[in-house]
């Protein structure tokens, strides 16, 4: 399926590992001129060594919290088709994730959508299954993820016919150096139990999160908007910690 992304200029923030990394990877594949952005360079560069057979790819080491230098990275790029916001603090500290999961993601949607001037833009936020379950450990997170969620669903409708707005929310994924990951050497056993009780007896990977943020930013899904896709292997409210 050919999904018209060739030469489209898409931006993506938090892209220089796990799904970040595998959503630029994809929108590479389909022909599109992909600009990310990462806190460390060290990844950054290790992203770029790995698909540098890639000539339409460029990368900024960048706060997203730093309004400013988001601004002068964006003006820099020019006009943006896709924007998919993938930043978290991944944290139950509130301050942290009202100023990253929050704060930056509106600031940042709303610096981006002056540069989206065709009529085929889209931007597609980076949820989570934990913003319509309530989880122990995860108020904050979820609590913040919640709160975009609502404010890109509101975006859908000031912006239809022009900016088609969309969520995908993954649900419990596995990657080299993730969270997950990092129970999984921790607590072998308790990583066990956890994917016992998932319906497909596994985590998600990645690329399965990117192969669904690539199509619904496409023109393929030109009639999806203000939804909010949950890619959680069934996993639906059975979220356990």
């Amino acid at each position: 399926m050919n999904l018209e992304l060739d030469g489209k200029k898409v931006v993506v923030t938090g892209g220089s590992s796990g799904i970040g990394a595998a959503i630029v990877k994809t929108f590479l594949e389909e022909g599109a001129h992909v600009y990310f952005c990462g806190r460390d360079q060290t990844k950054i560069d290790t992203l770029l060594g790995e698909l540098e057979e890639y000539s339409h790819l460029h990368a900024k080491q960048l706060d997203v919290t730093h309004a400013e230098d988001f601004k002068a990275w964006v003006e820099d790029i020019g006009q943006v088709d896709v924007f998919v916001p993938n930043v978290s603090a991944l944290s139950s500290d509130w301050e942290q994730s009202v100023n990253i999961d929050l704060l930056a993601s509106v600031r940042n949607i709303e610096c981006v959508i002056p540069a989206m001037t065709g009529s085929n833009s889209a931007v597609t936020f980076i949820g989570s299954t934990s913003a319509s379950v309530s989880e122990s450990k995860g108020n904050a997170y979820g609590a913040m993820k919640a709160a975009v969620t609502h404010y890109v669903q509101s975006l859908s409708k000031a912006h239809a016919g022009t900016i088609r707005f969309n969520i995908i929310a993954p649900a419990s994924t596995l990657f080299a150096g993730g969270g997950w990951d990092k129970f999984r050497i921790a607590a072998p056993e308790r990583f066990a139990e956890k994917v016992d009780t998932l319906p497909m007896k596994r985590l998600a990977t990645p690329q399965e999160i990117a192969d669904s943020v690539v199509f619904v930013s496409s023109m393929r899904a030109s009639y999806i908007s203000g939804e909010v896709i949950h890619v959680d292997g069934g996993e639906g409210n059975s979220i356990t910690l």
